[in-house]
């Protein structure tokens, strides 16, 4: 792999957030920019390579350049780079990710969530040591009401995997620096963008706005469906609120409280009525 694509490589706009909160429609907004390629969900290919190599690490004689060994972890991010380098074409200047999922691949029975969340930042900045990291805020009910309609998730189930989200965001290593929120996004997508691409410097094109004609991941019929089709939601912005009464939060007050600290971060306040 030349040294060109691997520099590119090294920086990706990396979009952190729990599934349902609107990861889709900002992965959309990235990709309709002209100077912007997408990757896509990367999780899986991340952490799934990083942690086969990283196993192999007694079975593979040294690498020695210019007279000195390479150490294994830089070879590690080498090897995930050069896979993401075969895997997709990045013509643009900057390209984007979103490693959605929790990759627990990395993590062993007698790990720690804190040393869990240590580990997914190392392996992300080794890989990514010029990315920037965002992520995106959705109210946890509607986050909530989503996944169980989407998924068939149970209730608690979906707090505690927003839970473990805010925690990584909110971790000492964690490198996001920027919040978009999503209901801000769907009153004022202009302005919300604008502000976006200038922290990620990069030139605003208004074309993005485009990404709005369409609705994502809806429900399991298809990825990306028109809008016409969901006027009750568009009506309502995709606010769930209507269906509030139907979340019992009566054992899930540390996971509110840890989600208020997570949007206190990035200057917001969880209103919870």
């Amino acid at each position: 792999m030349n040294s060109e694509l691997d520099e590119k490589l090294k920086a990706p706009i990396t979009l952190i957030s729990y599934g349902r909160s609107g990861t889709s429609l900002l992965q959309n907004v990235f990709d309709t920019h002209p100077n912007v390629s997408v990757a896509g969900e990367t999780a899986d290919l991340i952490f799934g390579i990083w942690h086969y190599i990283n196993e192999s690490q007694h079975i593979i004689p040294a690498l020695i350049e210019n007279g000195r060994a390479v150490s294994w972890q830089k070879r590690v991010a080498r090897g995930v780079r050069a896979v993401f380098g075969e895997m997709f074409n990045f013509p643009t200047d900057y390209w984007m990710q979103k490693p959605i999922s929790q990759p627990f691949i990395l993590r062993t029975k007698n790990m720690s969530l804190d040393e869990w969340f240590e580990l997914y930042w190392q392996v992300l900045l080794d890989i990514f040591p010029q990315g920037k990291y965002i992520t995106v805020l959705r109210h946890p009910f509607d986050v909530v009401l989503s996944s169980e309609e989407y998924w068939g998730s149970d209730q608690k189930a979906v707090w505690q995997g927003i839970t473990n989200f805010a925690q990584c965001i909110l971790h000492r290593s964690s490198k996001i620096d920027y919040a978009v929120n999503y209901h801000e996004l769907l009153d004022n997508p202009e302005e919300v963008l604008k502000k976006l691409f200038n922290h990620l410097q990069i030139v605003y094109d208004p074309v993005v706005l485009k990404a709005f004609d369409y609705i994502y991941v809806p429900n399991q019929k298809g990825w990306k469906q028109e809008k016409n089709l969901f006027p009750d939601k568009i009506t309502k912005k995709f606010s769930r609120q209507d269906e509030w009464g139907k979340i019992d939060i009566s054992s899930v007050e540390k996971e509110i409280s840890i989600i208020r600290e997570l949007w206190k971060k990035f200057g917001y306040s969880l209103e919870l009525s």
